[in-house]
């Protein structure tokens, strides 16, 4: 953001105050200076004014001019084309030496005297402000001839450029940065009046403007009719000074009330709107895309409000009837609808998605007073609008946990001045220590107590606040925070034991990707607002798809088996955290060496389920029909530890596989909660020997092996300890059966079994089992 001092000081009494301090205090209240530049027009440079302005006798590109210099008349030889009688110009006297060093001095250009020279804006190390010599007019103030032009303050003015950071749209202007300017030095902001003329044409003659009610923007219109348009010197120098100097009079005055107020302005011409009768209809809606959009009478898209204009709406030198538009939206509404929209968008874009002013009425008739002063307008009275009734933004703040937050005890009066000045309204209901700030609506950024305390802090001064020594206190550790934080280091510690690498993501993700594989992701509505790429677009709802873009480059580094995890946050779709910690596995079982011939095995589901086991411990699978693209619907299974289903272990997808040129791969995601962090205690066992026997039994492939292990250990003594399956054998004679082989083990707690006391124990379960199920021993 580039601006003048003297353009400060049209809002803001800045007389007794240096420039050098202006960009200290800038810098105290969060708005950093970039630079400080000083124009100053060198000395024996001159206002004048051409009497008279012939061709040159021997030079078509040539004029000879006398110039009246005040006290004296001098016969120049000029080259710009734009030189004309009757202009007051800047004149370089012989002897001057312009900013590039060059000096003036008497010439004789095809003949003819030359006894000074006539500048262009550059040539006096101005800014370019189009083609020729620079004619100057009174808006610099009275022009006296022969006065030197370094005493004009408007043009030897200080130039400032500060740094803002987005949120700060309310400072993109030099209204907004006057505002805030003035609350550090305590002085008013001075009142900007304006007054149309009662004896003017209504603008329903000319103009009608509706909207439904989905549009969410606030418009006004104004309609002129055009004798004459012109700029001023002033505001072509001060545009291009921040460089957004337009080609037409017209843009030039527009972009200077925008850059002045902060509101955004445009002129359509009323012909793109014409309808009967000579009469204008301008419709508001809103489009397919989000955006508000404003249509004429043919359902043709005009503009999109804050974003666009069309080039065929806009002023033409023969328009004579100009609708001019003043326009807020909400710039969260902007950013939502405008990001990866691939729409093209104009310099609004940039003010609409940081928060341009929404006091339309301030922009408009500033816009309107200009015209009316550099140009010869006839101005339709009244306007019409499209308004929406926002509700305020309202921060309830108790005055102690302000303290608390800023550090120090600030004055009740000084911190509600400090508010008040910055354009907050500060009331008190009831309690004096409770105070309700009322938010302005250019403001949109602050949304809590910490803006608030921000905002005093940086008027006040950070190197104001009181510096105080750190107190160190002993307080109890061992909270939720700190066992969280020791669960998930003891299972990274246990993963990496077993040979994984950890990985570390972003929290975000590309949603495109997220949903080709069918993951959920977070509601439209609870989504990044702003993200910071294209391809970053939402939050993650699964760790995997970051871990298998790591499995896929580091295969095309060359490497064989990759085994990687990651211990993340990751969001539902209503935007509710949870910490997961996800496993993957690439690729060759182990290293090429002599034991396995250098010829290692791929993983497959038994040798990965048993990795993860070894960090998380034991647990139980169960059948798991995949609900996502991820997952093979072949080797897929629910992860069950203690009853409780904490994730899925599973093969990707061979579709995925091949998409990202991997090798056989395995993935597991589990509930970081689920998992077991419990005391270590210790407990009894058996110092009698353990008996093992091994049954193969004829079982009915419906049968769901959790149901009949949870079956067994209902209906077996304590003595059966664990048990598990090792074999699955299947043949055309078993019919409907497969032959399942368990391992059974038994131990007593006190005595050594005996093969009797074991055989009657196996008998009395096969015989339930024959009855509850129809299994027998194959």
């Amino acid at each position: 953001m580039i601006l003048t001092r003297a353009w400060l000081s049209e809002w803001i009494n800045l007389q007794d105050i240096t420039s050098e301090d202006i960009c200290s205090t800038l810098n105290t209240i969060g708005l950093e200076v970039d630079s400080l530049k000083k124009i100053r027009v060198p000395k024996n440079i001159v206002v004048g004014k051409i009497l008279t302005c012939e061709k040159h006798p021997n030079a078509d590109k040539l004029n000879v001019c006398e110039v009246d210099l005040g006290s004296e008349t001098k016969q120049i030889v000029c080259g710009a084309k734009n030189v004309i009688k009757g202009q007051h110009v800047v004149v370089s006297k012989v002897g001057a030496i312009l900013p590039s060093g060059m000096e003036i001095k008497k010439a004789k250009l095809r003949g003819v005297d030359s006894n000074g020279m006539i500048c262009s804006s550059s040539e006096l190390g101005l800014p370019i402000m189009g083609d020729g010599i620079m004619i100057l007019d009174d808006s610099i103030g009275t022009l006296v001839l022969g006065r030197e032009f370094s005493e004009y303050e408007l043009i030897n003015d200080d130039i400032v450029e500060i740094e803002l950071t987005p949120n700060r749209g309310d400072c993109l202007s030099i209204y907004g940065v006057a505002r805030d300017l003035s609350v550090p030095y305590d002085l008013d902001l001075k009142e900007f009046n304006s007054k149309d003329d009662d004896k003017q044409l209504g603008i329903g003659r000319v103009l009608n403007v509706s909207a439904n009610d989905k549009v969410d923007s606030s418009l006004l219109y104004r309609v002129y009719d055009k004798k004459e348009m012109k700029s001023s010197l002033l505001i072509d120098f001060r545009l291009a000074i921040v460089e957004a100097y337009k080609p037409t009079s017209l843009q030039r005055v527009i972009e200077y009330a925008v850059y002045t107020t902060g509101t955004l302005l445009r002129a359509y011409s009323h012909t793109s709107f014409e309808s009967q009768n000579n009469k204008a209809t301008i419709n508001i809606k809103k489009h397919n895309n989000g955006l508000n959009a404003v249509y004429n009478q043919n359902d043709e898209v005009i503009s999109f409000v804050g974003v666009l204009q069309n080039e065929e709406s806009k002023v033409k030198e023969e328009d004579m009837m100009v609708i001019l538009e003043a326009n807020y939206t909400h710039p969260e509404i902007i950013s939502v609808n405008s990001t990866d929209k691939k729409l093209n968008f104009d310099s609004h874009l940039y003010r609409s998605s940081r928060g341009s002013e929404p006091n339309l009425d301030f922009g408009m008739s500033y816009l309107i007073e200009l015209l009316k002063k550099y140009s010869d307008i006839t101005l339709y009275a009244k306007d019409q609008q499209v308004s929406q009734d926002n509700d305020d933004v309202i921060i309830s703040i108790n005055l102690d946990i302000l303290t608390d937050i800023i550090g120090e005890k600030i004055k009740q009066d000084k911190i509600i001045q400090i508010l008040k000045r910055l354009g907050f309204k500060v009331v008190f209901k009831g309690e004096q220590s409770v105070m309700h700030v009322i938010v302005p609506p250019y403001r949109h950024d602050i949304v809590n107590i910490q803006d608030i305390c921000e905002e005093i802090i940086r008027i006040i001064g950070i190197d104001n606040i009181t510096s105080k020594p750190t107190i160190f206190t002993e307080q109890y550790q061992m909270n939720d925070s700190y066992h969280n934080f020791q669960k998930c280091k003891m299972y990274r510690h246990r993963a990496v034991g077993v040979g994984y690498f950890e990985t570390v993501h972003f929290v975000f993700d590309h949603q495109k990707r997220a949903k080709k594989y069918g993951l959920k992701t977070v509601y439209k509505t609870r989504n990044l607002t702003n993200p910071i790429t294209n391809e970053l677009d939402t939050l993650r709802s699964s760790l995997i798809p970051n871990l298998l873009e790591s499995v896929s480059k580091n295969i095309k580094f060359g490497k064989k088996s990759i085994k990687l995890f990651e211990v993340g946050t990751v969001f539902n779709q209503n935007r509710e955290e949870r910490k997961d910690i996800a496993f993957v596995f690439s690729g060759e079982v182990e290293s090429h060496k002599v034991s396995n011939h250098g010829k290692p095995k791929e993983v497959d589901f038994f040798k990965f389920a048993e990795s993860i086991s070894k960090v998380v411990g034991s647990f139980e699978l169960e059948t798991y029909t995949n609900k996502n693209n991820l997952t093979s619907p072949y080797e897929c299974a629910r992860v069950i530890l203690n009853g409780s289903d904490i994730g899925y272990i599973s093969r990707v997808h061979l579709g995925v596989e091949k998409e990202l040129n991997l090798y056989r791969t395995y993935i597991c995601e589990l509930s970081m909660n689920a998992l077991s962090y419990e005391r270590k205690e210790a407990k009894f066992y058996s110092k009698f020997p353990e008996s093992v026997r091994d049954l193969s039994l004829m079982v009915s492939k419906n049968i769901i092996f959790s149901e009949l292990k949870k079956y067994l250990y209902s209906i077996a003594p304590k003595e059966l300890v664990k048990l598990y399956p090792i074999d699955i054998y299947e043949d055309e004679s078993f019919d409907k059966c497969i032959s399942l082989t368990l391992k059974f083990h038994f131990q007593s707690d006190e005595k050594t079994l005996e093969d009797k006391e074991i055989i009657d124990i196996i008998g009395k379960i096969l015989k339930s089992l024959k009855k509850k199920f129809g299994i027998t021993v194959r």
